[in-house]
């Protein structure tokens, strides 16, 4: 790809250094994902079930990893032949099948968040502060690719009716009411599993003050 192809702005160039880092991501996933018979799909289902401890109904997972019921229908198929997961009847609906892992799957899926440490180790080689403003960074364009609906909805703290956003978060931190715990900004929780969605007012309010 040559230099200027998305501009020569700085939103142009974090734009192709983004592409390039999801195409290293690619790569990795795919190597992981053939060696342990799978595809990078069935790969990201397996994590996201490890991720919420309990039964997901396709309809959920589909909507989760933005597939489309067929696909995620197929890749249950083989996760499910594979001994990976089974179905069931969902808990607060009799005529609804959900989805959980076996033992098996468990551990695939244990195994399956270790592929992209490449990255990770990339990442410990900036200072902290660094680090701290990239996550920010990061949580604030997931939050516009949301409300543009270009992604699905994150459980996100910043989303969340238990979460108390400060001003200045290094002097006052923030705070989850529910789990009683005191926040800085590299805390905030991008998947929560006791997320419960705030109201969008409320939302809008303490997205406004993380990001002033």
């Amino acid at each position: 790809m040559s230099e200027g192809v998305y501009g020569e702005q700085a939103t142009g160039r974090v734009t192709h250094g983004l592409l390039r880092l999801s195409t290293a991501m690619r790569s990795h996933a795919w190597e992981w994902a053939y060696g342990a018979q799978l595809t990078p799909t069935q790969v990201e289902i397996l994590v996201l079930l490890v991720q919420r401890k309990g039964p997901m109904r396709l309809g959920e997972i589909a909507r989760e990893t933005a597939l489309t019921a067929a696909t995620t229908s197929d890749a249950v198929s083989t996760l499910e032949h594979k001994g990976l997961i089974e179905k069931r009847r969902a808990i607060d609906d009799g005529r609804a099948i959900a989805v959980c892992l076996t033992a098996r799957g468990r551990t695939t899926a244990k195994r399956a968040l270790q592929w992209p440490h490449f990255l990770s180790k990339a990442l410990d080689t900036l200072p902290d502060d660094e680090l701290v403003t990239f996550y920010r960074t990061l949580l604030k364009t997931i939050r516009q690719l949301e409300v543009q609906e270009q992604m699905p909805a994150h459980r996100m703290c910043l989303s969340c009716v238990h979460f108390e956003a400060s001003k200045k978060p290094k002097i006052t931190p923030h705070r989850c009411a529910l789990l009683r715990l005191s926040m800085g900004d590299a805390d905030l929780r991008l998947d929560c599993s006791v997320f419960e969605e705030a109201d969008p007012l409320t939302q809008k309010k303490s997205w406004k003050i993380f990001t002033t």
